[in-house]
């Protein structure tokens, strides 16, 4: 099995516990993916932030203390709690079970959620209170005394009494792909995840990168044989008009730039030989797009990623175990031919 790590490729899972569930679920489905996820050898998962999901931060904590190794990457929203209890909980975590989380900060989520605590703030001011945000979340971890006067947070010689070990800091993301989210990110010091669009379009020479490293979030079903994963595919993620008309609805709604930006991809539903594919996300079964193939088409696909800068992969939800390992042979075919590549010309790829 390839070190993804040791290859400067780090790879997560997605756990969503939906509040729409008896509340045995959340934990059994919760501690399921976790134990997934370090078995297959990924860094961890993310944990959504919504107002229909399990407070990320207490779902963070339930996997810490049901796993060995498995790292939580929270989403973590300014609206929702504040700078330094966020800071508080990531030390409080590290302390009591010597473990860390990572973290994706998210300037904010779906307008309804938005709404509810009257935020009205428009799409790059919430990026700025970002930068803010995450600017004095990054002081407190590392202990210092922050005194800071914004135009969205004021702190006085605030200092947490128990700053983190350094080598349990967290590994830090924004999440988007607009000009603003970029800039956050640059402005922090820290990686930008998104949602990618086709493979040649975003390895493209145009694409502006962040210079402290790119991510993605995008589903995976890779097989041995490419009919056998479409058949996966089709399966979980049928094109029914119940989910283009609700689709329909969240773009009418959307007030982060990638819905919209994801939705104009130019591209059919159905594409011989494409195995970049949209309709898990055209019809509202899930928030990223997909790869679909055998393990050498979809490990063609992540190359091209992996060539145009991307180096953190967030993979959807998965269904079963066997997802993960599959999904990890591609990207390991991807990362193992890469590095062929670069021995055989070490000055032509980055």
């Amino acid at each position: 099995m390839t070190d993804l790590a040791a290859s400067g490729v780090t790879v997560y899972s997605t756990a969503r516990s939906s509040i729409r569930r008896d509340e045995q679920y959340h934990l059994r489905r919760l501690l399921e993916v976790a134990r997934w996820a370090e078995e297959a050898g990924y860094r961890g998962a993310l944990i959504y932030s919504d107002n229909t999901s399990i407070d990320s931060l207490m779902s963070a904590q339930a996997a810490i203390a049901h796993t060995e190794s498995f790292v939580p990457l929270v989403a973590v929203q300014p609206i929702d709690l504040s700078p330094f209890a966020l800071a508080r909980s990531v030390s409080s975590l590290a302390h009591l079970y010597g473990r860390r989380i990572d973290v994706n900060f998210v300037s904010g989520g779906f307008s309804r959620d938005l709404a509810v605590q009257g935020d009205t703030a428009s799409h790059d001011e919430r990026y700025d209170r970002l930068t803010e945000y995450a600017t004095i979340v990054k002081k407190l971890l590392t202990g210092g005394m922050v005194n800071f006067a914004g135009e969205y947070y004021n702190f006085r010689r605030a200092r947490l009494t128990a700053p983190v070990p350094h080598d349990l800091l967290p590994t830090a993301y924004v999440s988007g792909s607009s000009p603003a989210s970029l800039q956050a990110g640059e402005a922090l010091g820290v990686g930008q995840l998104s949602f990618p669009l086709l493979p040649e379009d975003f390895a493209g020479p145009d694409v502006r990168k962040n210079k402290f490293g790119s991510g993605i979030s995008v589903g995976i079903i890779a097989r041995e044989d490419s009919a056998e994963a479409w058949r996966i595919a089709h399966k979980r993620f049928p094109a029914t008009p119940e989910g283009a008309d609700r689709m329909k609805l969240l773009l009418s709604t959307a007030v982060s730039s990638w819905q919209p930006q994801l939705a104009a991809v130019p591209i059919p539903d159905e594409a011989p030989g494409q195995t970049y594919w949209l309709v898990p996300f055209r019809y509202h079964h899930t928030f990223c797009p997909y790869l679909v193939g055998n393990y050498d088409e979809v490990a063609q696909a992540v190359s091209t990623y992996l060539d145009g800068g991307i180096r953190t992969f967030v993979l959807d939800i998965p269904e079963e175990p066997d997802d993960l390992w599959h999904a990890r042979t591609a990207i390991e075919r991807a990362v193992t031919a890469r590095a062929a590549r670069q021995q055989q010309s070490p000055l032509s790829e980055g």
